[in-house]
């Protein structure tokens, strides 16, 4: 009966190394090269658009359209980190490979599409 536990065992653990991935980035996607179109947008109106639009509780600060978002991707950036700004979004923290892509479209200049 060990040896069958045993066996057991083996073939689970083998079964959940085999699926397990070696980075949080493997686990999310990493994109290589983001650009506004196809990265960035979504991720805005996932999870700022709510309130930072002109009809949200942020207008004053609106993230609807490309310009907005890059004349404010400095202040982003920092608030996605929120190391030494305040933490957006309000619901918590972004994934770290989101924050990632986020700094690398404005570190490859902004791409739009």
């Amino acid at each position: 009966m060990k040896t069958v536990k045993f066996i057991l065992l083996i073939a689970l653990g083998s079964f959940v190394m085999s699926c397990e991935s070696d980075t949080y980035a493997d686990v999310f996607g990493y994109v290589e090269n983001p650009t506004y179109k196809a990265n960035i947008k979504p991720l805005m109106s996932a999870q700022c658009v709510s309130c930072h639009s002109t009809n949200g509780t942020e207008s004053s600060s609106p993230l609807e359209t490309y310009q907005e978002v890059v004349d404010y991707a400095e202040s982003i950036s920092c608030r996605l980190d929120g190391n030494s700004c305040a933490l957006m979004p309000q619901s918590g923290k972004l994934p770290q490979v989101q924050i990632d892509m986020f700094n690398a479209w404005i570190a490859q200049g902004l791409i739009e599409e």
